[in-house]
């Protein structure tokens, strides 16, 4: 017998196991069979998960998932390998920790809403009506399927970067601003794939150079070029030591679509697990005066989240703070714990993921950071992140030179954001974001200037 028709097999007696613990009838709750897709052309049946009648899910392995050498907690903390039954609970945001990094966020959900309404069918309504109805191309290497007999539905290759077109970007513009936009079937096969990805831009999956590439639109409504500024924002980056996925500016008629290379794939399409900082903080409601900012739902508190499941601790807290500091220079305040995340480098292990979602936003200069920076709660300052600088491995002198190494790099913003080809009324428009950086530059300058020599007696 096939090691899936053994596995079939296991969840189903799972399934059972499951609902027999859950105490109800199977006409009586929503569930779904979870699967690891690592390897996209070999699903592993890995587990069921269950609603009760409060939203909450109930998580359970299967047996023959658990008696595999690769077997891997999707959830160390959380959801350790074990045959007990596990809960999942539904946060006061909805979310579902591992279950939402795998599924949509805003505009995933704004994707399938529209391809839903314009097919007639009833709109998803809990996790795993979402989770099913998703194109399973999200973070992450999970899939799901309704029943442990049931592959999970994996969408084909994504279409390549080349057949992206200007009847796309206008039917994307009318989306985002429009949920019930009409869809052909030209631009439901080029956006559907992003029905699994999170955030609120407009992006879909392509292929480029053979790897899958986020692509990133321009919204009608946005202010500034938004492509080009992240385009220019992640050069930066590079520049202040922070690693980051390749990417690249690609013109479609008159516009600029962003790609990002995935980190989460590779080049032969194999899937990495990934696992979000928010998961991995489980922080659902903060206290009034918002202590958690000084301690766990920050960026210490992200590096800290990560002991005993990394060997590169060090290293990747040290990035940490090299990346909160660069986020308070380029004024991204956007920064909230669903953009950073880990990524499983072998059964267990987990690394920093490479940075995404760098952008400057326009209420950088009346807005703190969305996650703590130091002693001092949110505050997007230098002063701050120096205050709990021991937190990220690094002595007070360290976290200077880290501190004068980024602000070297965004001090060349102009430069930078000129050569991607911003405009003078966009570099106008962002020039507060980068308040900060620019004045420490003008300091510089100032104090190399030599001094006049004395006039003579």
């Amino acid at each position: 017998m096939s090691n899936f028709c053994l596995a079939v097999q296991d969840l189903r007696a799972t399934t059972a196991r499951l609902l027999f613990l859950f105490s109800i009838r199977t006409s009586d709750v929503d569930t779904g069979a979870l699967f690891v897709c690592s390897d996209p052309q070999r699903p592993l049946a890995a587990a069921r998960i269950a609603l009760d009648s409060k939203g909450d899910a109930h998580f359970i392995y299967g047996r023959s998932y658990l008696r595999r050498a690769d077997a891997f907690a999707l959830d160390p903390i959380l959801l350790p390998l074990s045959e007990n039954q596990m809960r999942i609970p539904r946060r006061t945001d909805g979310s579902y920790g591992i279950l939402s990094d795998a599924g949509p966020n805003a505009w995933g959900a704004r994707v399938t809403a529209s391809i839903f309404r314009q097919r007639g069918k009833p709109l998803p309504v809990t996790i795993i009506d979402w989770l099913l109805a998703a194109s399973h191309h999200g973070a992450g290497c999970l899939a799901f399927s309704p029943a442990p007999d049931v592959m999970p539905a994996l969408r084909p290759v994504p279409a390549s970067v080349s057949q992206l077109n200007a009847r796309l970007l206008q039917v994307v513009e009318a989306l985002a601003a429009h949920g019930d936009t009409e869809l052909d079937e030209e631009v439901l096969r080029l956006v559907s794939p992003g029905a699994s990805l999170g955030g609120m831009r407009p992006k879909t999956v392509v292929v480029h150079n053979g790897v899958e590439h986020i692509a990133k639109f321009s919204r009608a409504d946005d202010l500034f070029n938004v492509p080009v500024a992240e385009y220019a924002t992640m050069r930066l980056a590079y520049l202040a030591g922070i690693d980051v996925p390749d990417f690249e500016l690609e013109h479609v008629t008159d516009r600029m679509v962003l790609l990002v290379a995935r980190f989460d794939r590779d080049a032969a399409g194999g899937r990495q697990h990934y696992i979000s900082a928010k998961t991995l903080i489980d922080i659902d409601v903060l206290s009034q005066d918002r202590r958690e900012y000084r301690t766990r739902y920050s960026y210490a508190g992200i590096a800290e989240s990560a002991r005993g499941m990394s060997d590169s601790i060090v290293a990747d807290s040290q990035q940490l703070f090299r990346r909160m500091v660069f986020n308070i220079l380029v004024g991204n305040v956007d920064d909230h714990l669903r953009n950073h995340g880990y990524l499983m480098n072998r059964p267990g292990n987990y690394a920093l993921s490479p940075a995404f979602d760098l952008l400057p936003h326009l209420e950088a200069m009346n807005t703190p950071q969305s996650i703590g920076v130091g002693a001092y709660g949110a505050a997007s300052t230098m002063a701050n992140a120096l205050t709990q600088c021991g937190r990220f491995f690094l002595t007070q002198d360290e976290a200077r030179e880290t501190i004068a190494q980024v602000r070297q790099a965004v001090s060349t913003w102009r430069s930078v954001f000129h050569e991607a080809g911003m405009s003078q009324t966009d570099m106008h428009t962002l020039a507060g974001c980068f308040e900060a950086a620019d004045q420490a530059e003008r300091t510089a300058i100032a104090f190399a200037k030599p001094t006049a020599a004395p006039a003579p007696d």
